[in-house]
């Protein structure tokens, strides 16, 4: 059930607008310097179902072989240009993520959660890296466990009090858990030491055909050939990289993805506050 606030009329276009400056920028960096990327998740399905934007979509989000984010991390902050930066958990106190974001500076779009960790987060695309899975079907299952760990406890190193459906089992004892975990974890780990371990425990010992993404790896694995070797594909005006077999990739993300959700699960990251970079929060004080 998506219960967030909607947006003010037309903001979320301006928004739109703004994340696709951002995409615009990181595509010409990545053609220009030899970075192969692909639109990923929302963006995917945006770009296959609707030429472009998800018309409720309110984030972008892109996705790397691992060798591919290496290069992106090193070259980023000295190749974009004036105006955008790349966050990550190192440069960006209360950044809950162990994937990067490329920021539009200057701006703010900021949810619950981020409010509560204290992230001055920005207008932003998110940038994840995909791994190979191992082999060895247990190795797999343990590589992506540990994974999927640690990224929740980057999650729970930032924020006491997540997001809880009221309809959960035991929703109480589960809060208090998540508090409690909080403050274990804060104390104990800082949020470049976690991304440094995620980065680790998805290297596999032997490398199979079939990749997944070490920061949300419930979202299922994905055969070579549904990714590589990317290719065009248009959004919104734009030519954008995508997955090699659109088709495929979503199925393996969420089913038939052919079909719009109902109205209720239309989910958006609507935020607390968003500001274009005037100083003024259009979703009111």
């Amino acid at each position: 059930m998506n219960d967030v606030r909607p947006y003010p009329e037309g903001s979320l276009e301006r928004l739109q607008d703004a994340e696709r400056d951002i995409l615009r920028v990181v595509d010409e960096l990545c053609r220009e310097n030899g970075i192969d990327y692909f639109i990923d998740s929302g963006t995917c399905l945006g770009a296959v179902r609707h030429g472009g934007f998800i018309p409720w979509d309110d984030d972008t989000d892109i996705g790397m072989s691992y060798e591919d984010y290496r290069c992106f991390l090193e070259l980023a902050p000295k190749a974009l240009p004036s105006g955008y930066s790349l966050a990550t958990c190192e440069n960006t106190p209360g950044l809950t993520s162990l994937w990067v974001k490329v920021f539009l500076d200057g701006t703010r779009f900021i949810d619950e959660a981020s409010m509560e960790a204290g992230c001055n987060q920005a207008i932003f695309l998110d940038v994840f890296p995909f791994f190979r899975e191992d082999a060895d079907p247990a190795r797999a299952r343990s590589q992506k466990a540990t994974c999927l760990k640690l990224q929740r406890m980057s999650y729970l190193h930032g924020i006491a009090h997540p997001r809880i459906p009221s309809d959960t089992s035991f929703r109480g004892l589960k809060a208090t858990a998540c508090s409690i975990a909080h403050h274990t974890i804060a104390h104990a780990w800082k949020p470049e030491e976690l991304s440094r371990k995620l980065l680790m425990a998805a290297q596999p010992e032997v490398p199979s055909e079939r990749w997944f993404n070490a920061t949300y790896p419930l979202d299922g694995v994905h055969e070579a050939s549904e990714i590589f070797p990317t290719k065009d594909i248009a959004f919104d005006g734009m030519t954008l990289r995508a997955p090699h077999d659109c088709d495929a990739y979503l199925r393996t993300l969420y089913g038939d993805y052919h079909e719009l959700p109902p109205l209720e699960d239309r989910y958006t990251h609507c935020p607390l506050v968003l500001d274009f970079g005037d100083g003024v929060n259009v979703m009111g004080e």
